[in-house]
């Protein structure tokens, strides 16, 4: 059927039944439909691809416009705003019926606002004689998205996973004050960058000594809804190598929430002397990005792991002592 035969049915539904109604009943069908099609993308393990934080914001934005469309009378700032509102709706309303933690909510929301924007503009601008009605781009619009979206399905489409972050810091401690602060109990329950706040921080730690073989368990609870739907997890590390100046770690085992959004590979700590009381400390974090788009997902994580290093050079290494 072509869109203007669609456009007559639905006019005809809405004088039927009323507006409002109508709306509203394809809005709740909305949100069934898009929470079953996340539920069919984590089956198939596409939920971790671009198909579900590109391709999924381009048909709901699309499928918002199709029901409610923009009201004439209206600026063009309130066609958006009334469009982000019913964006809004689904978005949360599908995320509850699919029971997802509240960390999930808040990473995929900048993206989906990015989809749905770009779309309502897309066909704000150009699929209209107000907006000078340039129809190639629109039709040539849901192609470029669907290429976007194939990103992450399979490795030949993938942007490069491998990466690290590296964060340094200079202390009036020596090398051995700071290895003894890393053989010490220590509390990450502190206060943090609000980025890594997100995360829950270990309720408990089983770290051995710093010698070679010795492998430290680090234990994780995360209440997806604050108070329910709980994930425990467990990572293992390994104090892989131990030198004068650098002691080096790999993971063995990793449960915990963070695994979800990548894949903590090990980490490396040099200490370098700078002056008789003078020390600069080194963490650097290599890991495996699990989550597509790299333009997205890439810059966050990598930004979110520096702040993580940073915390941990501040509260287990120096512990503030500058």
């Amino acid at each position: 059927m072509a869109p203007g035969g669609i456009r007559d049915k639905w006019t005809q539904l809405q004088a039927r039944f009323g507006k409002g109604r109508v709306e509203n009943v394809a809005i709740i069908l909305l949100i069934g439909l898009a929470s079953l099609t996340v539920r069919i993308l984590i089956h198939y393990d596409f939920d971790s691809s671009a198909l579900l934080y590109v391709g999924i914001p381009y048909l709901i934005s699309l499928a918002i416009s199709l029901i409610r469309p923009a009201a004439r009378n209206q600026s063009r700032l309130d066609q958006y705003l009334d469009h982000s509102m019913t964006a809004l709706t689904v978005f949360l309303a599908s995320s509850i019926v699919l029971f997802e933690g509240f960390v999930c909510v808040l990473f995929f929301m900048p993206i989906y606002f990015i989809g749905v924007s770009i779309t309502f503009f897309v066909h704000s601008f150009f699929g209209s004689d107000e907006g000078g009605g340039s129809s190639t781009f629109v039709h040539v619009f849901p192609l470029l998205v669907a290429a976007a979206s194939l990103e992450g399905t399979t490795e030949s489409l993938s942007v490069e996973r491998l990466s690290h972050a590296e964060v340094s810091k200079t202390t009036s401690l020596n090398i051995g004050q700071i290895k003894s602060n890393i053989a010490q109990p220590f509390d990450l329950q502190k206060d943090r960058h609000w980025l890594i706040s997100i995360f829950p921080m270990p309720y408990r730690i089983d770290a051995g000594s710093l010698k070679a073989g010795d492998v430290h368990r680090v234990y994780t609870q995360y209440d997806r809804w604050f108070w329910t739907n709980t994930h425990h997890g467990e990572l293992q590390l390994q104090i892989a190598e131990v030198e004068e100046n650098r002691i080096r770690t790999r993971i063995l085992h990793d449960t915990t929430f963070f695994s979800t959004y990548l894949t903590t590979l090990g980490t490396e700590i040099t200490f370098t002397e700078i002056g008789p009381e003078s020390t600069r400390v080194t963490l650097r974090i290599d890991y495996r990005r699990n989550l597509d788009p790299a333009w997205y997902f890439h810059p966050l994580q990598t930004y979110a792991v520096s702040r993580m290093a940073e915390f941990l050079i501040d509260e287990v290494m120096i512990r503030d002592q500058n």
